[in-house]
């Protein structure tokens, strides 16, 4: 008897299995449909990027190589993947600079400041880099006004920004300013030791 009731309960098991792949087999085979051609996309969309930054190391290195890189990146920095694109830009403004075209170097660095497609850490490197290569008829103060923000953000650029900003200040002839901005420098616990010591001569030589 029991082995009836237990070929009866396999067969009630098989119809309801059954009905229930004649009801929704179709759409279990488009989720497992869907579920590889999500994986097949995903492996597709890395190769593809893979691919775009391969092509894009070729175009910026080859770039480099030209007799004038700066107008050769320019003109390929619409094929250059994002990376590759800013590096690029950073690349373009430092030869500007090596050219001593310092207008021309500083409006680039402060286009980088402002891209939104650039990173904090390298918008904050390109305003200080927008002060270190300004030409020598930008104002004193409008520096220093760059470097403001730069000074009170802990990080890989405080130390620079406030020994950009303590020169500036010696230059424009406002020696308690430098004074501060080279005493706040000192305190500061995570510096470069050259700079903590250039840092703490600048004081002594301030207050005598």
């Amino acid at each position: 008897m029991a082995d009836i009731f237990d070929e009866i309960n396999e067969d009630l098991k098989r119809d309801q299995m059954q009905e229930l792949w004649s009801r929704y087999g179709k759409y279990v085979i488009i989720a497992v449909a869907l579920v590889v051609i999500g994986v097949g996309a995903r492996q597709g969309y890395t190769a593809w990027q893979d691919r775009q930054a391969t092509e894009a190391a070729a175009i910026y290195h080859q770039a480099l190589k030209a007799d004038d890189s700066a107008a050769a990146l320019t003109a390929q920095l619409d094929t250059l993947s994002p990376g590759y694109a800013m590096l690029a830009q950073f690349r373009i403004a430092a030869k500007q600079a090596e050219n001593k075209d310092f207008d021309a170097a500083e409006a680039s660095y402060l286009a980088l400041s402002t891209d939104p497609d650039v990173k904090l850490l390298y918008q904050q490197a390109a305003i200080l880099l927008s002060v270190m290569n300004a030409p020598e008829s930008r104002k004193h103060d409008e520096l220093a006004a760059r470097l403001t923000y730069l000074e009170s953000q802990a990080g890989p650029w405080q130390s620079m920004a406030l020994e950009q900003a303590a020169g500036l200040a010696l230059r424009s002839g406002d020696r308690k300013a430098a004074m501060a901005k080279y005493e706040s420098l000192v305190g500061l616990s995570d510096i470069p030791a050259g700079v903590r010591q250039r840092a703490r001569q600048m004081v002594q030589i301030l207050k005598g």
